[in-house]
């Protein structure tokens, strides 16, 4: 047999299966679990060791996880980001199970190889690589460089920004190591090693370790001391960083640190002595301004129970503060792997835009029935700590290793976890168990407050109300009223931003119903004053939009110079495309159409250019950055988009995916107005009609009794409030589907009647729109008072198709 196929008969599907086992990892609340496999390993604690972040890893849109079985066969598998399902495949490799020392370690280079290092403790490295990009099939054990690889510990892989990893390792034994510190060059494909000792334990003790890497691609480092085998000697935690990828290190103070780092050169963040219940390692974060934080645990002065605690620096020095109140006490000491009550952890930290810096520390702790547990700061200026339980019942001996990239880049913790069992002291003999089933687990903090501030739903409209017929000039000046507020109230955002462009595109719309022309002449000042070019950011979408009110106002006058600058943007963007994926969190990803709002601010503007110049080059680029964003976004079962990457692994409460009202409400929107453009003899134009069909039937199954939608489309018990800006775009592509003869009028006539009623209770008698939720990307809570000029916009847009459904005619100064 050749070995493609021997390979091919390894694979196999890991869906999920429908029994579920007392031991399975079963999660509460928010979380939720990805099956991977049944049969884990479970006799130790082998498959999910604290203290690395290398058994989940994510490269672009896919995530990876490696893992032991029953046998002790060394087991890896993938799956696409949004997928449930994974595909794994056993290696020819395996491990002397019983030892939790002998973990796994995975990370993909930049060229897109899986690298792994698996089985050691104090033995020669075992690492071997993969025979192509995105494969779980394995080439032969190799060297990395060839030097000090015969007492190899506690491997660990970091990536780097450039594509480049790191590799860390103790080099000896318990007590009496050094960290090794090697680079992978992804370019030559060829490892070098960086420091033979750049922790030195002089052969009287050994450094445990932690290291992560901070948003701009600084190195932090963080370790306690331990000067024997038994873990009641560990004492003490230090921190170096590096800014050059681990080749020079400074104190936190940036003051040089000569390598080897030894007891007497270190930097430290806090003296601890012996025989005070410190783990080891302590976990490490850094935020994006390159400042630390450590987590562990130790028993404070006075006290026999051990707390966990954070230290952070905050430019001047380092603070403590503890964050559990457990009331168990217990002693650490022994040698071998331990199984203490509670387990180390892992450390994340973000500052989301417009919020403060919170902070997460995940860890077991049997005092919670053996549960997975995260405690959360949500202000660290202020700080309280907030439990929360992440499975609903024991998940054994269990620790947390997370997916770095996963925080990094989507905000999100994904950890391997698995009930396992660890006998305490003993790395010959493993526990008498059964398998278990490995899974990741998927947390947001987003999702477990993104409902925090729900406004107080205020009376519906009542039903009757809802079902009155509609007058097209109560229709109009409703709109001039709403339309007059926001003149009157001009924000301030940019002029040319996405923010206010969907006003002028709304006016300009009403500018052809009215037969006042100060909406018209409004919007031309405004043009006039931005000097007829796009905002700012060349490749952004967003900063595109505007270009759709030029081009109405140039359709109407016809003066070549309103269009100049944004045929110079778009021919700019022709000339220079830019060379990135729609992975999310990944540099310049707004580059391109990576987020679903993306679809209203752009694809007019190219087709709106290509009508007034006739340049195909518009046509092809609109069409083919619409399907790549459809692909990586729409989910045909729901017949929605995912506002980004991001949400795709997130769930509501319900368990339902997350549909953010106003991001689909761009979606038809911009589709709605695309297809107005669209070339009818195009081979793709019955794509775009379908799309769009598929989308309003979704689209009417979430329309609720009050007429509106709610910020997220498929949870309305979790999200009540009333949204406007959402609900008007729905109307809109509702309606104009009717007008334009897409749409059945008998079906979907009363739901555009239901909704306009209740759009227009939302209208104050001084014309302002309530209810529109502010700048955001995902359903939240909001002050139902507040207004926005999208919002405003949106609700002209709907306004302008209703009138006409009902009987309105283009009449205005604007033309048709």
């Amino acid at each position: 047999m050749n070995r493609v196929l021997a390979f091919a008969l390894l694979l196999y599907l890991s869906a999920p299966v429908s029994s579920v086992f007392a031991t399975d990892v079963l999660p509460a609340g928010t979380a939720r679990v990805l099956p991977i496999a049944g049969d884990g390993f479970a006799g130790s604690s082998v498959n999910v060791v604290s203290g690395l972040q290398n058994t989940l890893v994510t490269e672009g849109g896919r995530q990876y996880a490696a893992f032991y079985v029953a046998d002790g066969t060394l087991v890896l598998a993938k799956r696409e980001i949004g997928s449930d399902t994974w595909t794994s495949a056993r290696s020819q490799y395996s491990a002397a199970v019983a030892d939790a020392h002998r973990t796994v370690s995975i990370a993909v280079d930049g060229a897109g190889f899986l690298h792994v290092s698996w089985d050691h403790h104090n033995n020669t490295l075992n690492y071997a690589r993969g025979v192509a990009p995105g494969s779980l099939e394995l080439g032969p054990k190799q060297p990395m460089t060839g030097l000090r690889e015969s007492r190899v510990t506690y491997p660990s892989f970091l990536r780097l920004p450039d594509g480049d990893l790191l590799f860390f390792y103790r080099d000896g034994g318990s007590g009496r190591g050094n960290l090794v510190l090697n680079r992978y060059h992804t370019a030559e494909a060829t490892w070098r090693q960086i420091h033979a000792s750049l922790i030195d334990g002089e052969g009287v003790r050994s450094a445990y370790p932690s290291v992560t890497l901070d948003p701009r691609g600084g190195l932090h480092i963080a370790w306690v001391w331990r000067d024997t085998p038994d873990v009641a000697t560990n004492h003490d935690i230090a921190y170096a960083r590096s800014t050059d990828g681990g080749v020079t290190w400074t104190s936190v103070r940036g003051e040089p640190l000569a390598v080897p780092i030894t007891r007497a050169t270190a930097d430290y963040a806090l003296r601890i002595g012996q025989n005070r219940a410190l783990m080891n390692p302590p976990s490490i974060a850094a935020d994006n301004n390159g400042r630390p934080y450590i987590a562990n645990y130790w028993r404070p002065e006075g006290s026999d129970v051990p707390q966990y605690h954070l230290l952070h620096y905050d430019g001047d020095a380092w603070h403590v503060q503890q964050v559990t109140k457990r009331t168990t006490a217990f002693a650490l000491e022994g040698t071998a792997t331990k199984r203490p009550p509670i387990s180390r952890s892992v450390l994340f930290t973000r500052q989301a835009w417009r919020k403060p810096r919170e902070v997460h520390l995940v860890y077991r702790d049997d005092e919670r029935s053996g549960r997975i547990v995260v405690a959360s700061c949500a202000d660290l200026a202020h700080p309280e700590w907030i439990s929360t339980e992440l499975t609903r019942g024991s998940v054994g001996a269990w620790e947390p290793s997370m997916d770095p990239e996963q925080w990094r880049r989507l905000s999100q913790l994904h950890m391997l976890v698995q009930h396992v069992e660890q006998r305490d002291g003993n790395d010959h003999e493993a526990a008498a168990v059964e398998p278990t089933r490995v899974a990741a687990l998927v947390w947001s903090p987003f999702v477990e407050n993104m409902t925090k501030g729900e406004p107080t739903l205020p009376p519906f409209p009542p039903a009757e109300a809802l079902e009155a017929p509609i007058d097209p000039t109560e229709v109009l000046a409703l709109m001039e009223r709403a339309a007059d507020w926001q003149l009157a109230n001009p924000p301030t955002y940019q002029p040319a931003g996405w923010e206010r462009a969907p006003f002028y595109i709304g006016a300009l719309e009403l500018a052809k119903l009215t037969t006042s022309p100060r909406f018209r002449e409004a919007m031309l000042a405004q043009a006039e004053a931005n000097g007829w070019a796009p905002a700012s950011r060349r490749h952004h979408a967003d900063d595109i939009c505007v270009i759709q009110a030029y081009a109405e106002l140039h359709r109407v006058s016809g003066e070549a110079r309103m269009l100049t600058p944004s045929k110079e943007r778009l021919d700019a963007i022709l000339a220079d495309p830019p060379p990135v994926s729609l992975d999310w969190g990944l540099p310049r990803m707004l580059d391109r159409w990576s987020w679903c709002d993306a679809l209203f601010m752009a694809p007019a503007s190219w087709l709106m250019l290509y009508r007034e110049f006739g340049d195909e080059r518009y046509l092809e680029h609109m069409n083919r950055e619409w399907w790549a964003t459809t692909d990586a976004l729409h989910v045909p079962g729901d017949r929605l988009y995912a506002r980004d990457q991001s949400f795709l692994d997130l769930r509501e409460p319900n368990g339902r995916r997350i549909f953010w009202a106003r991001g689909n409400g761009w979606v038809v929107a911009g589709l709605a107005r695309v297809l107005d453009l669209f070339p009818s003899e195009h081979a793709d134009r019955p794509r775009y009609e379908q799309l769009y069909r598929d989308m309003m039937e979704a689209i009417l199954d979430a329309q609720q009794s009050d007429g509106l939608w709610r910020p997220g489309l498929l949870d309305p018990e979790t999200h009540h409030a009333r949204e406007t800006s959402g609900s008007s775009f729905n109307a809109f592509a509702l309606a104009w589907g009717v007008n334009r003869g897409l749409l059945e009028r008998e079906r979907v006539e009363p739901a555009v009647r239901r909704a306009w009623h209740a759009l227009a209770s939302c209208v104050g008698a001084d014309g302002k729109l309530r209810h529109v939720q502010p700048i955001g990307a995902a359903p939240e809570g909001f002050d139902p008072e507040h207004s926005e000029p999208f919002g405003v916009g949106a609700f002209l847009l709907a306004g302008c198709e209703v009138h006409r459904l009902y009987g309105g005619t283009d009449s205005g100064v604007g033309g048709r």
